[in-house]
């Protein structure tokens, strides 16, 4: 599935609200605690402790990328949160007197993709039996991606649909882009996460053969944030004459191309470099030897994603009657949608962009060099190996703030 908004910090979320399922029964009234004598530590309360699961059996998995997959793991065993008391809905909102001592299947999605729409009908599919025998409710969860028009997309929704145009709930179930489904069993607890449809139907059989009782969740703690950003210094020249905008600093636009000529790559935890190019251009043809070495070069550690202003047919076509041969992903893009962010006004051009989606060079290729990349590609390891835990958390809250009018429309987004 491919992803937007790539590379942005991913910071902590706020703790889980209140859970929608109370346990089966109050916990035992406990004796007030001793107070503490002269020189002795004053009592603490134990801290909150996820339900321990099984591993989930790989064959039940729908394929997912590694944050995506982090994130839905992170909320294993901890206690479904609740719905917003206000929140927007398509259909009739479930109570919790409702929700209480059922199975509960969450479906995200977006209207703004048609085979992310489809899964809430899918869903639906899957679990028609449950639902029918009464041990199964099903609520679509619609992400804050085309939320605004999704009730003139959707006139009557398979199930009823909240929609998270904040992104509150889907941070805290761990959802981003993907549409993904999340399982709970009859006392709350997050049973299971992305599963694909066979894997969703043997979950639902056999949540639905469990009694309500066996387990007492706790809401999921806050997740300690990680660095915010990657340290690097601060340019101080002036940007180069190929660009009319100097981005340098700022976040990155969501990485947009309407087509891939070549398989997405993954981009979580590298350096990005976009070389803004056409076949036509004779410097940017003459330039690929050497991004070919630079991507050789720094392997898992640089994502090289050449961006063509042509049409995919002509671009292929260019490339093939002069035997052009990349050693990384190439994409095409006729909108400008990042190129006239960072003012592109030649090509060759091209863009650095931390993990972190802030920008840190701007140049032609021949400036992309070890004296320029190495000391940007350590500190950037550097940081993802601190950012990684909280990376996984608060991805809407992050999204939305750095590009709240930037949403992905058709087309093809990538990270």
């Amino acid at each position: 599935m491919l992803r937007t908004a790539a590379c942005f910090v991913l910071s902590l979320v706020a703790a889980a609200p209140d859970d929608i399922v109370p346990p089966a029964a109050p916990p035992a009234k406990q004796p007030p605690a001793a107070p503490s004598g002269p020189g002795e530590a004053p009592a603490t309360k134990p801290a909150a402790q996820a339900v321990i699961l099984p591993p989930v059996q790989a064959k039940w998995l729908e394929k997912l990328d590694g944050i995506d997959r982090a994130a839905l793991e992170a909320v294993r065993g901890w206690r479904m949160p609740a719905l917003p008391e206000n929140g927007t809905w398509l259909g009739d909102a479930p109570s919790a007197a409702a929700l209480k001592g059922k199975v509960v299947l969450i479906q995200a999605f977006t209207t703004a993709d048609s085979s992310s729409k489809a899964m809430l009908g899918k869903a639906a599919t899957a679990a028609k039996q449950a639902i029918a025998d009464g041990d199964l409710i099903l609520i679509g969860l619609h992400t804050p991606e085309g939320a605004d028009g999704a009730a003139k997309a959707m006139r009557k929704p398979a199930a009823p649909t909240l929609l998270d145009s904040t992104g509150a709930l889907c941070d805290a179930l761990g959802v981003f882009r993907a549409p993904v489904n999340i399982l709970i069993d009859r006392d709350g607890t997050v049973r299971y996460a992305g599963l694909s449809t066979s894997g969703l139907k043997s979950a639902i059989k056999e949540l639905c053969a469990e009694s309500a009782g066996t387990r007492q969740p706790q809401p999921r703690p806050a997740i300690a944030a990680g660095p915010t950003q990657v340290d690097l210094p601060a340019p101080n020249d002036a940007v180069d004459s190929r660009f009319t905008q100097d981005r340098r600093g700022q976040q990155a636009p969501t990485f947009y191309v309407e087509s891939w000529l070549t398989p997405t790559p993954d981009p979580t935890g590298k350096v990005l470099v976009i070389d803004f190019w056409a076949t036509w251009c004779v410097p940017c043809v003459a330039a690929i030897p050497h991004m070919n070495e630079l991507a050789q070069h720094y392997g898992n550690q640089v994502v090289v994603v050449g961006v063509s202003s042509e049409a995919a047919d002509a671009c292929k076509t260019g490339m093939n009657s002069q035997n052009l041969r990349m050693n990384y992903a190439i994409a095409c893009d006729r909108s400008g949608a990042m190129s006239g962010f960072y003012g592109v006004k030649g090509i060759p051009a091209c863009v650095v962009v931390t993990s972190d989606g802030v920008v840190r060079w701007q140049g032609a290729p021949t400036g992309l060099n070890a004296a320029l990349l190495d000391p940007i590609v350590k500190a950037n390891a550097e940081w993802f190996a601190k950012a990684s835990e909280a990376m996984k958390d608060g991805r809407w809250a992050k999204a939305l703030k750095n590009a709240p009018d930037r949403p992905v429309k058709g087309g093809k987004s990538a990270y």
